[in-house]
């Protein structure tokens, strides 16, 4: 990844690009590739998903357009670099054109999708006709549930480990800080009777310390965000509305400021783990009341 930044500032060099300009592309650069390290992703991925992934994560950082636009920017110079190379191919341009989030309102989703949300993977749980469609309907049913009760970004969920679950209390770690979480008793029986259920499916995973584990060619594994995301649009297909991590994350927030009128924006901030107070504000401005 290293000498790839590098060949890509000799060819931002070699445009005649302005040495201001050659620096923020650097750091928009190392910034994507390290996001991609993070996250398990790879040039071998489809392309689309990884730019799909990469704008939602910069959309839940980044509260100014202007900041959002400029990354995308500098990642279609980049990827238009790789192409040249044969590295990668088909280029998503429409996913980088600048946007003006500012005033696009955020989706949320109503307590009757919400339901939905919540019983979905039960329901399939339940109708399984084989043990390994039943621990997978079982872990996504866990890991659905904990996110409509925590809040959590796709790269913490699957950043999860058993050590980081103390009887109901779940500490979360991202950028260097962590917080700690309360689980309801529901949901805390439901994810011992999956650890139960892993550990007779795949006894392998008792020297492993993720939660969330695959099958097939990665059994044993983490998964991965863009597992994550495959889960969701499972769910959105069959549901017929359109469910993701992030637009979880947003309703539980949108609901603790909608209902608790005397809930204080920087205990949000705290429990669901922004980097900057001003990300939070912009994005409650951008809800429908």
């Amino acid at each position: 990844m290293e000498e790839l930044a590098s060949h890509f500032k000799g060819y931002m060099e070699s445009l005649g690009k302005s040495r201001h300009t050659i620096k923020q592309y650097g750091i928009d650069t190392e910034q994507f590739l390290r996001f991609m390290q993070d996250h398990h992703l790879s040039f071998d991925d489809h392309l689309h998903n990884i730019v799909g992934t990469y704008n939602s994560y910069l959309e839940e950082v980044y509260s100014s357009a202007a900041s959002i636009n400029r990354k995308r920017a500098s990642l279609l110079q980049l990827l238009t670099f790789l192409e040249q190379r044969k590295i990668v191919s088909g280029i998503p341009v429409r996913l980088l054109k600048p946007t003006r989030l500012d005033s696009k309102p955020i989706q949320t989703l109503t307590i009757e999708q919400l339901k939905k949300v919540t019983n979905y993977w039960f329901e399939v749980y339940q109708t399984a006709l084989n043990t390994e469609n039943r621990w997978i309907a079982l872990r996504n049913f866990c890991l659905v549930n904990m996110l409509l009760e925590l809040g959590l970004k796709p790269s913490e969920i699957t950043a999860l480990k058993w050590s980081s679950i103390k009887g109901r209390e779940v500490t979360i770690v991202q950028n260097k800080k962590s917080r700690k979480l309360l689980l309801s008793q529901i949901i805390y029986n439901w994810l011992e009777l999956f650890r139960y259920e892993t550990a007779e499916l795949l006894p392998l995973s008792n020297k492993g310390e993720f939660v969330w584990l695959g099958l097939g060619n990665k059994q044993n594994a983490p998964i991965t965000v863009k597992t994550v995301e495959r889960i969701f649009q499972s769910m959105s297909q069959q549901l017929g509305f359109k469910i993701t991590a992030t637009v979880i994350r947003y309703t539980l927030i949108e609901h603790e400021v909608k209902n608790n009128q005397e809930v204080q924006l920087s205990e949000l901030y705290k429990r669901y783990g922004y980097s900057r107070k001003s990300v939070l504000l912009e994005r409650v401005s951008r809800f429908n009341y």
